[in-house]
């Protein structure tokens, strides 16, 4: 009874959120970099370790306009996968109506990841060593454990983005429409702030911030009336930090590990 149970749970589970499909992708470990398209639908990467049993593999699950399941008999006719000049290039078809396609990662985690979300989905990038670039249009954007750098391009979306190592001479770009940001980084880190939030902010920082000019609503959790523009630097300035909203609060943590 407990076996059956089991299965109809699992059942019931894969008609609430679409039919998935697994796709081996360790024939291209050799490559340096993936270029990730997608429409409408979630995207998820992991850096996964080097080693023998490394992962690297696509799961994808369609989820059709009526939220009913659909059985995937190919990756191949919701994914087009593409290898040129060592560099992968992964892209959902275009969507038919309101359907999604959720493209959940496993990848080596030096290799440089890119991602294009055109239409709408939350997308989670998770242990990557050489940088990550993500453009959104609809959708939360949440990055963690990345080293060197990261460009994140948002229009309706918050963004997290916590660092484990910068690059002293790369800059950041955190930039969105609707909704804060949060950048985190590390203790030692020093580099040259851009702050602006034009509407419906406040500046919130665990570093000491240094600015010729008087921050307003700096580490006071108050919506400000009038547009925060100001440049200031942490730990005696460096390369760039652009955080960048029309409507949110900006705030820089130090990550201890």
């Amino acid at each position: 009874m407990k076996t059956i149970n089991y299965i109809l749970s699992a059942l019931i589970m894969l008609m609430s959120h679409g039919i998935f499909s697994q796709y081996d992708l360790s024939r291209f470990k050799h490559i340096n970099s993936i270029y990730i398209t997608s429409y409408w639908g979630n995207i998820n990467a992991v850096g996964t370790k080097s080693g023998i049993n490394q992962e690297f593999a696509l799961e994808v699950t369609h989820t059709d306009n009526s939220n009913r399941s659909n059985k995937i008999n190919k990756v191949s006719e919701y994914v087009i996968i593409q290898e040129k000049n060592n560099k992968l290039y992964i892209e959902s078809r275009k969507p038919k109506g309101f359907e999604s396609i959720d493209l959940d990662l496993k990848i080596p985690e030096d290799i440089f990841l890119e991602i294009k979300l055109f239409k709408g989905g939350d997308i989670y990038v998770d242990n990557f060593k050489n940088g990550v670039e993500v453009n959104s249009l609809n959708g939360s954007v949440k990055i963690e454990r990345i080293s060197e750098y990261a460009f994140v391009n948002a229009a309706n979306g918050e963004i997290v983005a916590k660092f484990n190592q910068v690059n002293k001479k790369k800059p950041i770009s955190l930039v969105t429409m609707n909704g804060g940001i949060t950048a985190v980084l590390p203790e030692n880190c020093s580099r040259d702030l851009r702050l602006i939030s034009r509407k419906n902010g406040y500046i919130e920082s665990d570093f000491d911030i240094e600015s010729s000019e008087l921050i307003t609503n700096l580490n006071v959790k108050k919506y400000a009336r009038e547009p925060i523009i100001n440049t200031a630097k942490i730990n005696g300035g460096g390369a760039l930090l652009f955080l960048s909203t029309e409507n949110g609060p900006l705030t820089i943590k130090k990550n201890s590990l």
